[in-house]
């Protein structure tokens, strides 16, 4: 058997010590020599489990060549993705989804969930339940579903990417605000247990394209957020580079012309509005590109 690397798995103590008392039995168990008996009883005593869990667990590190992880705990059921209906249902579910409930006439799932199942009824099959049909629905492209059932124009407006771009010829007379979860998982200093995805506020100017302030937090998004972020954009940057000890320079500050922002509801809050007022500025909504347009004066 190869314990080669062994160490290197992530398993805890608990499957490394049932590891050490069962190798020995997996070699006797491979290579068919002497009764295991014995050693099965002294395994049931030592781990405190049944002779059915230590069989299994023998066999599990037969299986994959004597390495500890084959004793992790694994989840129970079925596994992801089990289909226990037959092909002949599957069948008549789709047939059924693309001929009634994939159509301009727009049928409802309850509908055509009576229809699948009589037709199963029909020709002897066990109909399926209600869940299974709307999974099997969820499992299809969700804009080909809305393209057959609202159209063409419907699907693009919903699924298509919005088209256009905001231009700016000089720095600071267009920055955009927004929220984003970092693609990082933070994790506890002491015990190494996940946090959570901290979110990262960031403004940007468009005309350079170089980030004018940002804001990090565990918290989801609010005022606060947005508040933090702006202070930072419209500051100089010197003290907050000399206290992360950096020496590149961020020669972005001061009050931007436009701040455009998606239609969210910290965007639109009486506190941001009013924190605009006081720079003297007109608050307004685009309501074509659904924009939210904060103009200020740069004096």
């Amino acid at each position: 058997m190869n314990d080669d690397g062994e160490d290197s798995v992530a398993v805890g103590a608990e499957e490394a010590r049932r590891a050490a008392v069962l190798r020995p039995l997996v070699q006797a168990y491979l290579n068919g020599t002497g009764s295991l008996e014995r050693g099965i009883n002294d395994a049931v005593w030592e781990l405190g489990v049944s002779r059915a869990t230590v069989w299994r667990w023998i066999k599990r590190l037969a299986e994959e060549g004597g390495r500890t992880s084959a004793l992790a705990p694994r989840k129970r059921g079925r596994p992801t993705g089990t289909m226990l209906i037959s092909s002949k249902v599957e069948a008549v579910i789709e047939e059924h989804l693309r001929r009634y409930f994939l159509r301009r006439e727009r049928s409802s799932l309850s509908r055509v969930v009576t229809e699948i199942r009589s037709a199963c009824w029909q020709e002897g099959l066990q109909p399926p339940t209600r869940r299974t049909v709307q999974r099997r629905l969820d499992a299809m492209d969700a804009r080909e579903v809305a393209k057959a059932r609202e159209g063409a124009k419907a699907a693009r407006q919903k699924f298509a990417p919005v088209t256009g771009e905001n231009k700016a010829s000089m720095p600071l007379e267009i920055v955009q605000i927004d929220h984003t979860p970092a693609d990082i998982i933070l994790v506890d200093g002491f015990e190494r247990k996940p946090i959570g995805r901290p979110w990262v506020t960031l403004a940007i100017d468009v005309a350079t394209r170089m980030v004018t302030g940002y804001y990090t937090s565990l918290e989801a998004p609010s005022r606060l957020s947005v508040a933090l972020c702006l202070t930072q954009a419209v500051t100089l940057k010197e003290e907050l580079l000399a206290e992360l000890a950096c020496d590149v320079p961020w020669p972005a500050q001061g009050k931007p012309h436009s701040i455009h922002v998606d239609n969210g509801r910290d965007f639109r809050s009486r506190a941001f509005r009013s924190a605009c007022a006081d720079w003297g500025s007109i608050w307004s909504i685009d309501r074509q590109q659904v924009l939210t347009s904060v103009v200020t004066s740069n004096g």
